[in-house]
Formats: structure tokens, C-alpha cells, sequence
């Protein structure tokens, strides 16, 4: 099935090619044979934007950090050696020092995001220690129930929300997302890194499972649930999609679990302790999450920690480190982190624009994993070239120009284009003779 965006999430989704502002673009230069140059709008961050955070006391962080860096050719610039105190809780007072260590290494860098290469620790206080290296740490109240379904006093605010079209977070909010890549061995890092390169520009076909389990409230990303105030928009959501056009399937299951799936590319799951995990093939790039209390205590929980689904195979995960509440604006929104991975950002920035307050929550996985590439592809063949595209919202307009280079001037070839659906939607050009053509939202 494929997404079309509802009008009345339409402004809370919107993917970078129609931000305000014209953001850095992605030239598609790997046509070969005469084949035109192809200018798209930028849509996530690439591996020189990423710093990789190495704790030199843990050897297992020093070895996933030589393996991360060289699997995704990260700067050397951009890698950061610190001494981290062992721990699943990191002190406030230890921590700031990191923070400031941190900041004054990546001064007139490239980084815009964060890895982090060791497991614990996981928290700082009562925040996670992604939330505290991305956002600076700021106490939490997790003693009482603080906010409500429909107050915004469960902070920090996430900056993406007020600019969910930003491709450039540290530039634009002096904010750098940071995920944490978990492993007990090498093997298991390793294994999670391929993972998000194989994922790399696949275009996968697969599935999107959003559980309506027996448990109602940590279902309450998809179950009307009155007591919290929450209403079913996932119905609404996936109501949206379109079984011809594209490759991800979505359905509301009702069930507690799914089993022997070979598809699973998201798994949005309602339960505190999730079963048959390891029954399911998920694919390169796989997101997987559950609505829990302490999902976030990684390598284990009490309850079921979110380092259960990237060991069953999927790249990315998220969990509280401390007792959330059950209100939805601390966990991931499946309605923004679909459309927009689907639409070519990096698992790292959808994951991140998919929780308005993550202050408690920890994100986890390969951060640069990108299935859908850019969201653009093209191809060049007896001289017709071909433009594929997942960003493309419903209600805007955008064009493809032509030019005599990258600087221009451009001219109009195909205008007013537009689609009632979000899709894989696609535009060719017969007669491709110009040096430069380039595709935007008019």
C-alpha cells in the first residue's frame, strides 16, 4: 500500500522539499553515457554530517566506533574520544563536562547528528543519554503524572516540531539528534551496522504492522482510547493508503502479535513484553518500538527492553529510560515517522521528528540507514530521462527545469506537477538534451 497524506496532518509531515527555504540540494551525477545532470532538494543528512562518539574507557565502543566509521566513512574530524564513567546512570555532574568536551570538538565541523557507540550509560538522571548529548541536559519530573494528553509540559520540546522540514539540525537549531548504536558484542554491532548500509537506497517492499493489542493503553498509538483522550487518527492514517502505487503495506492488526512475517518494515507494537520477536524477517532498515515504561533500559529492563527488536534483526528502535506516563507525545507518532522515512530522510532524523517530547526516550540504532535513498532516483535512456520521487505531498505543486549547467538560468519542462496520493510518482522527459535539469516545489 502507499501512503497519501490526509489534509489534516498534511502540515505536521511535510518533507524538506517544501520547506521555507531552499535546502542544500543532491546532485545525481550516476548516469553515465551522456546522461544529463539531475539537481533533487536535499532531504536528510549525509555521513560527513554525522559525529561518532567513541568511549576510550570501553573496548566494546572503541571497536564499534573503528567499524562505524569505516562502514560509513565518517571524518576523522568527526569522531570524539571521551572517558565515560561506567553505569547504566550517568551522573549529571559527570556528565557536563562530556557535553562541553562534546561541543568544543565538533566547533567548525560538518556534524549536524550524533552516534553514540556505547550501551550504557543509557540515561543521565532521568533523561536518556541521547536526548541529554542532543538537546543539553534539563531535569525531568518523573516522580508525578506532569502532563496531559493535550498539554505541551512534557519537555523538552523537540526543535523538529516547530521545523519538521529542517535537513540541517545543528545549522538551523543548534541541535544535534544523537542515536545510540547498542550491542552486548562486535558481532552484534556489526551485524546492526550492515544491516542500515544494506539498507541504503533499496526501495524496499514490505509491510507496516500498527498492533491494536489487548493492552488498550499502551495500544493508544492506534486504539480510541477516551480515558487518555487519544482519538483513532491511525485509522484515518492508514485509510490514506493506496494498495497500487507503492511498496509498503499498512494495517491496523488486531492482535498482540505478529509471527513468521517475512515483510516486517515497521512494527509498532502495544505491549510491554513483546513474544515471538525472533520469528519474523525484518527487512534492511526495519524500524521496531513498543509503548512502555521502561523499554529504553538497554542491554535489558525490567520490562522488555527495546534492544530485543534490534536483536531479532530490526536497525532501529526506541524506549523511555524512566516512567513516561502513556502519553503519546513522549513515544513515536507512526504517522510521521512513515511518511517521512518513506519519503528519503535518514532513520536518525525521521525517528527523531516522530516524538514531539523526547526528553525520556532513547533512540537506537544504525542513524544513517536511508531505504529510499534521497526519495529521488533517475535513469537516462535513448535519450528520455526518467525521475522517480516518494516526496511528493498532496496539495502542493512543484516543477522539473532544464538548464545549460547547475548555476542556470532554468526553464520550465514539466509544470504544475502534483499528486492526490503520496506515491512513487513518475516523470520522463523524452528528449533529455539538457546539460542540467533539476526537480522543486514550485
Amino acid at each position: 500500500m502507499q501512503y497519501r497524506r490526509s489534509m489534516r496532518w498534511l502540515a505536521i509531515v511535510g518533507l524538506a522539499a517544501c520547506g521555507s527555504g531552499e535546502p542544500a540540494p543532491t546532485v545525481d551525477a550516476s548516469n553515465s553515457g551522456g546522461a544529463p545532470e539531475v539537481i533533487f532538494p536535499r532531504t536528510g543528512i549525509t555521513p560527513d554530517q554525522l559525529a561518532v562518539l567513541v568511549n576510550d574507557d570501553d573496548p566494546l565502543s572503541v571497536s564499534i566506533a573503528a567499524y562505524y566509521v569505516t562502514a560509513r566513512s565518517i571524518p576523522a574530524a568527526n569522531v570524539v574520544h571521551l572517558h565515560v564513567p561506567a553505569g547504566a546512570n550517568l551522573s549529571v555532574a559527570s556528565f557536563m563536562p562530556l557535553a562541553a568536551q562534546v561541543e568544543a570538538a565538533l566547533a567548525g565541523t560538518t556534524a549536524e547528528a550524533l552516534a553514540i557507540t556505547w550501551t550504557q550509560p543509557y540515561a543521565v538522571d532521568y533523561m536518556s543519554i541521547t536526548s541529554a548529548f542532543a538537546l543539553g541536559y534539563i531535569p525531568q519530573d518523573a516522580t508525578t503524572n506532569a502532563c496531559s494528553n493535550t498539554s505541551p509540559k512534557c519537555g523538552p520540546d523537540n526543535p523538529y516540531v516547530a521545523d519538521p522540514n529542517s535537513t540541517s539540525p545543528f545549522t538551523d537549531h543548534a541541535f544535534r539528534p544523537a542515536m545510540t548504536i547498542p550491542a552486548t558484542t562486535l558481532a552484534e554491532a556489526t551485524a546492526l551496522i550492515d544491516r542500515g548500509v544494506a539498507s541504503d537506497n533499496t526501495w524496499p517492499t514490505g509491510s507496516a504492522y500498527l498492533m491494536s493489542t489487548s493492552d488498550h493503553v499502551r495500544s493508544a498509538r492506534c486504539v480510541l482510547d477516551t480515558m487518555y483522550g487519544y482519538i483513532n487518527e491511525c485509522q484515518l492514517f492508514l485509510d490514506t493508503w493506496d494498495t497500487a502505487a507503492s511498496g509498503i503495506d499498512a494495517n491496523i492488526v488486531m492482535a498482540d502479535s505478529i509471527a513468521n512475517k517475512t515483510d516486517v518494515l515497521f512494527y509498532v507494537q502495544g505491549l510491554a513484553s513483546v513474544p515471538d520477536l525472533a520469528t519474523n524477517t525484518y527487512l534492511p532498515g526495519a524500524i521496531a518500538d513498543h509503548l512502555t515504561s521502561y523499554g529504553g533500559d538497554i542491554p535489558t529492563s525490567g520490562q522488555m527492553s527495546c534492544f530485543e527488536f534490534i536483536k531479532a534483526g530490526a536497525t532501529g528502535s526506541f524506549g523511555t529510560v524512566v516512567e513516561p506516563y502513556a502519553f503519546q507525545q513522549k513515544f513515536p507518532d507512526p504517522r510521521v515517522l512513515i511518511p517521512r522515512y518513506f519519503g528519503g530522510e535518514t532513520l536518525i532524523e525521521a525517528y527523531w521528528k516522530s516524538v514531539a517530547s523526547p526528553g525520556m526516550g532513547i533512540f537506537i540504532g544504525e542513524p544513517l540507514a536511508r531505504p529510499f535513498g534521497t526519495g529521488f532516483r533517475s535513469s537516462f535512456a535513448e535519450g528520455a530521462l526518467t525521475i522517480e520521487t516518494t516526496v511528493m505531498l498532496p496539495g502542493h505543486l512543484y516543477v522539473i527545469e532544464a538548464g545549460d549547467s547547475a548555476a542556470g538560468p532554468f526553464t520550465p519542462v514539466l509544470s504544475n506537477l502534483s499528486v492526490t496520493k503520496s506515491q512513487i510518482s513518475t516523470f520522463t522527459i523524452p528528449a533529455a538534451t539538457a546539460h542540467t535539469y533539476r526537480f522543486r516545489a514550485s
